[in-house]
């Protein structure tokens, strides 16, 4: 009986044991997600609001970086050059360092590489009172000046768009002096910046076309496809600026904001993006005869697949409001952009993203209770999967407890 009762006590207490370690082995329950909130970005070290104009936001392909540009003075120590600077945010540390501080000049334009290692920026140089490309290595510290002396008379570049890996970097170039030719006011070019190799992307304007000028560049993530924004003054339709893509290994030129029909446009074309896979340009267009049903009078956004040709509108919740300032995610599933209320005579523009696959449209911009914002966002710009939305704005009601001051970047993230 004694030994019966003792190996009775030690299976039980092994049977415990095991209990006790499969309960422990259960995987506990999973946290709730954490719900969509609102970040103001343009911020001191101590969290007070940046005493300067922000905007200009580019975020890195998996959203735990924001760059951006201010002309405030209390975002890092020490900043006492009185210009307009570049700065990047880690989202996930929540610091903010200062860029291109080397370069001597108030910073114009960004753009953060896809890895978040590269910062292309132009800054005017006080000494010439020009613009020039630079592209600044966040690892390393290292700076290198992207050639804008692409051509005769050449020596001014502007609005920089970089490669994902940070090798490419397409720009506008521009004369400052008169100069000759008719596209002296702005042409496109790739710059490879491990080889040197500058190739010109904007084509050569049709004998007669006056003051042609090629801007707004875009650039796939490999770095082999770039988009622009292509102007044609004096327009016998209305059509002054379509959009283009160039191929650049084959050479091809398509036109992405072309009719299906082959008639003339009656509305222009802006503010274009290629892809990060280079299969798809966005734009958006006053053109009403890209696509059946354009009734609104205003623009809309317009996503071109360049492989199949096929074009596809994007109407706000209501179709009689414009859509414009478009931004694909790089996974190719969520657009965002901006919109305004036709009923609203102040045309107060709010931030959008819509999931192309489900047709799911969320407000990228609700004020702090979860309602609209009561003034304008910029362009907002996207992450990979359409989690964290960057835009900058001057209106108070953001985030708790603001009050107006100036412009800030704000970050939305939605998951």
């Amino acid at each position: 009986m004694t030994s019966t009762r003792r190996v009775t006590s030690v299976a039980l207490g092994v049977a415990l044991a095991v209990t006790l370690g499969t309960a422990a082995a259960l995987p506990s329950a999973a946290a709730p997600a954490p719900a969509p909130r609102t970040e103001k970005a343009s911020v001191a070290p101590d969290g007070t609001d940046g005493n300067g104009p922000s905007g200009g936001p580019s975020l890195s392909a998996d959203g735990s970086l924001l760059a951006f540009v201010s002309s405030a003075d209390n975002l890092v120590a020490g900043d006492t050059d009185g210009a307009a600077d570049a700065f990047v945010r880690d989202l996930k540390t929540g610091t903010t360092r200062m860029a291109g501080g080397s370069v001597n000049g108030s910073v114009d334009d960004i753009a953060l590489s896809g890895n978040g290692r590269y910062l292309a920026f132009s800054a005017t140089d006080p000494g010439d009172g020009l613009s020039h490309i630079w592209v600044e290595d966040l690892r390393t510290g290292a700076v290198q000046r992207v050639k804008d002396t692409v051509g005769t008379g050449y020596d001014t570049g502007r609005q920089p768009a970089i490669s994902a890996d940070g090798r490419h970097v397409a720009f506008v170039a521009q004369q400052s002096g008169p100069g000759e030719g008719e596209d002296r006011w702005g042409r496109v070019y790739r710059v490879d910046r491990t080889s040197g190799k500058a190739v010109r992307i904007s084509q050569v304007p049709a004998a007669g076309d006056r003051k042609t000028a090629a801007t707004h560049p875009s650039i796939s993530a490999d770095g082999k496809r770039v988009g622009y924004r292509f102007f044609v003054p004096h327009p016998a339709s209305g059509d002054w600026s379509d959009i283009y893509v160039r191929d650049v290994p084959n050479g091809e030129l398509i036109q992405a904001d072309r009719t299906p029909d082959g008639r003339t446009s009656d509305g222009q074309s802006e503010f274009p993006q290629v892809s990060a896979d280079g299969r798809y340009a966005v734009f958006n267009s006053l053109d009403s005869r890209l696509t059946p049903g354009d009734t609104n009078q205003g623009h809309n956004v317009f996503v071109r697949d360049l492989k199949t040709g096929e074009l596809r509108r994007i109407d706000a919740a209501d179709p009689a409001a414009f859509t414009a300032f478009a931004r694909l995610s790089t996974d190719n599933r969520h657009l965002a952009f901006a919109s305004a209320d036709p009923g609203d005579t102040n045309r107060t523009t709010r931030a959008y993203v819509r999931d192309l696959r489900t047709g799911r449209t969320a407000l990228a911009s609700p004020d702090a209770q979860g309602g609209p914002n009561d003034q304008s966002v910029s362009a907002p710009v996207i992450d990979r999967h359409g989690r964290t939305v960057a835009f900058g704005s001057a209106s108070p009601d953001l985030v708790p407890g603001d009050t107006y001051d100036t412009s800030h970047v704000y970050i939305r993230h939605l998951k």
